[in-house]
């Protein structure tokens, strides 16, 4: 059980639950003992008028006075029984109600009193009260026993009752407490959309109007991400500003392998040139990124139906020379759960390399549901089997497996890993060219 909301609930109900149990033992135990202890001082009211009614005669022989007693005693198994026994030897006394049984007991010491459970006539449960008293200078015990089975049997109706109340109230109570911990985690939830948001590209910070509990990670979150969005557009705009400076001495050692000494050296000559040829075109191919990229916040969603004209346009300046064909077929949704900058360089980098190497049409089709899907496809010389085969081995290096092919389709291949779409190069049956095939994998 991972979620904090199902687990708070569990642990309140497991709490009301245990509440409700002692609750419930607490009232049958308190109630039964306070309805023993009202027996026991009846029982010894009836104990003390008991021996106010027996008298010794001459011969120290006990005589008992049942008019003082009440009728209840004289009724055979009325649940109401007095048995008086005699250290001397004399022959006990017991109630009419008792008829032919006889309680047993052991007397406590004089001056002590003893309670105690013992099954009487017809089965009863009865709670019998022993003293041992001196008389006239005789000690005698007396027991008054009384059925409380009826009691407990009244007893056990109420507790059935409470049970049936507590489990109402606490039915009651969890439901009371889902909808207070549903409501105190409406908040958590709302993160958790804004988050979702954030991870399409709909907003670019979570709202700090949250439980103060939370608000710190909330904010420590808003300043990460403005963080990274400030680092981000630092390193962009310092990786297209380092390009652009490069150019100017780069021109300069163009020039100087043009020097007329210089070419009287062939072999520093051709490799000056071959080095600063392609200095020039990985200062190139970076500005291209700088001017793809253009303006916007790190995590925005990527719309293709929106960037894809802009993006065109811009390498329709790049290649103005060329005259190049866009032939595009694009739905209307978004790329979920990608950033914006990164989907940009991706395609921006496959439709640079069509444009390179296109004659004068690109073909590029993108599907967003139920997965991403990007095909673009040209007109120009494309790849041997033998190349295509090692620019989509898993591992190689592809900026060193193709020449002309390699840095562009490099990038777009560890984007591709990143965001888990399957790259696919092969020949174009349309235009002949190469074709260039991003799907998105299933989630797992």
């Amino acid at each position: 059980m991972n979620s904090l909301e199902h687990r708070l609930q569990a642990g309140l109900a497991i709490s009301l639950i245990l509440l409700m149990i002692v609750l419930g033992w607490a009232q049958y135990s308190v109630v039964r003992q306070l309805t023993e202890s009202f027996i026991a001082s009846r029982s010894e009211h009836d104990s003390q008028s008991l021996l106010a009614s027996i008298q010794f005669d001459a011969n120290a022989k006990p005589i008992l006075t049942e008019s003082k007693l009440g009728t209840v005693y004289s009724q055979p198994y009325s649940g109401h029984y007095y048995q008086v026994t005699f250290v001397n030897g004399q022959s006990p006394l017991h109630s009419r109600s008792l008829w032919d049984t006889r309680l047993s007991f052991s007397p406590p010491p004089l001056g002590q009193v003893q309670t105690l459970h013992q099954t009487g006539p017809d089965e009863q449960s009865l709670l019998i009260h022993i003293a041992t008293y001196n008389k006239q200078g005789q000690n005698l015990t007396i027991a008054i026993a009384e059925d409380v089975g009826p009691i407990y049997q009244q007893l056990k109706t109420y507790s059935s009752i409470f049970i049936s109340i507590a489990i109402f109230a606490l039915l009651l109570l969890l439901l009371i407490q889902r909808v207070i911990v549903q409501y105190s985690f409406r908040p958590l939830k709302q993160i958790h959309v804004e988050i979702q948001q954030l991870s399409d590209g709909q907003q670019g910070r979570l709202t700090e109007q949250v439980p103060d509990e939370i608000k710190p990670l909330v904010v420590a979150v808003n300043k990460l991400l403005s963080l990274m969005t400030q680092r981000l557009e630092r390193s962009r705009n310092a990786l297209g500003n380092l390009a652009h400076t490069l150019k100017g001495p780069l021109n300069l050692m163009t020039q100087l392998s043009d020097n007329e000494k210089i070419k009287h050296l062939p072999d520093v000559h051709d490799e000056m040139q071959e080095h600063t040829t392609r200095m020039q075109q990985i200062i190139d191919h970076e500005l291209t990124r700088a001017r793809i990229a253009g303006a916007g916040t790190p995590g925005q969603q990527f719309i293709p139906s929106k960037e894809l004209p802009d993006l065109i346009k811009v390498l329709q300046q790049i290649y103005r020379d060329k005259d190049l064909r866009f032939d595009c077929h694009v739905d209307d949704g978004a790329f979920a759960n990608t950033d914006r900058h990164d989907m940009l360089e991706l395609l921006g980098n496959v439709l640079d390399n069509s444009c390179k190497w296109a004659k004068s049409t690109i073909i590029c089709n993108i599907i967003t549901e139920p997965l991403i899907t990007i095909t673009v496809e040209d007109d120009g010389p494309g790849c041997s089997e033998q190349q295509l085969k090692l620019i989509t081995t898993r591992g190689s290096r592809v900026d060193e497996s193709i020449a002309g092919h390699g840095l562009g389709l490099s990038i777009v291949k560890e984007i591709a890993e990143i965001y888990r779409f399957d790259l696919q190069l092969d020949q174009s049956p349309k235009l002949g060219g190469l074709r260039v095939q991003l799907k998105q994998a299933k989630s797992e």
